[in-house]
């Protein structure tokens, strides 16, 4: 049987998604924890390889275990094997083809920032103590959506022979001290998020002009301009299949 799950969890204490050797990862977690009921080793598929520190409000995975158990045995059991920081919001059994990260159409993330300091958002937030220019916020934006090559804003390892993403959703929210970056595309390059929020307060507080972050898109290379902002304000919040 081929399951599909929803999980949330708190990046916080995990380097990534993926699993690594002699690391904590959501991945390794959640196999040990198929591991202890199905009694066999089991490999678990993931929409997205998120980072060391970043969350998941609607990370989808896929795993097939020779069962015929219900979805509720399989939601209630692991859930009890879980740690506390990952949680099963919902089980179902899908179609044998069905691959959480391939089938993806689009994901959606969103980065909140903090506009100064405070102990009980640092686990959720980027505290960052600057004046921020949000009306130039929106306006940077509103200028991602479309077609774009992004290698500018991609760790440089893994860039690839086509980084063209496209953007169908990319707007800020602003409620008192707390700015949020919404963004929906096809499919998103490693550490583009947090490059483009990074990089979009530069310019929004004055480090970077307007002009300089249009030529990134325009002349795309990975430079010394670009602000990888912290992971722990990054959540991935949902997949569409």
């Amino acid at each position: 049987m081929n399951y599909k799950c929803v999980i949330e969890y708190d990046g916080t204490e995990f380097c990534g998604w993926q699993y690594q050797p002699d690391q904590r990862t959501v991945q390794s977690e959640f196999e040990k924890a198929l591991r202890k009921m199905v009694k066999l080793d089991v490999n678990v598929t993931a929409a997205g390889r998120t980072d060391s520190g970043v969350h998941a409000a609607g990370q989808i995975v896929n795993f097939r275990i020779d069962k015929n158990w219900t979805t509720n045995i399989v939601f209630k059991g692991l859930n009890a094997l879980l740690p506390p920081d990952i949680l099963i919001k919902s089980c179902r059994i899908v179609d044998d083809g069905f691959n959480a990260r391939f089938d993806a159409k689009s994901r959606e993330y969103r980065y909140r920032i903090y506009n100064g300091r405070s102990v009980l958002k640092r686990r959720d937030f980027w505290c960052a103590s600057c004046d921020i220019d949000y009306a130039l916020l929106s306006r940077l934006a509103a200028g991602l959506i479309g077609e774009h090559d992004f290698s500018s804003f991609c760790v440089k390892k893994s860039q690839k022979k086509s980084n063209e993403c496209q953007v169908i959703k990319s707007c800020w929210t602003k409620r008192g001290k707390e700015y949020t970056f919404h963004v929906v595309a096809n499919r998103f390059l490693h550490g583009m998020v947090r490059s483009l929020v990074g990089t979009m307060v530069k310019v929004a507080s004055g480090q970077l002009t307007e002009e300089e972050f249009t030529y990134l898109f325009t002349n795309p290379e990975r430079t010394a301009k670009i602000l990888t902002a912290p992971p722990q304000g990054l959540c991935l919040v949902r997949v569409v299949y």
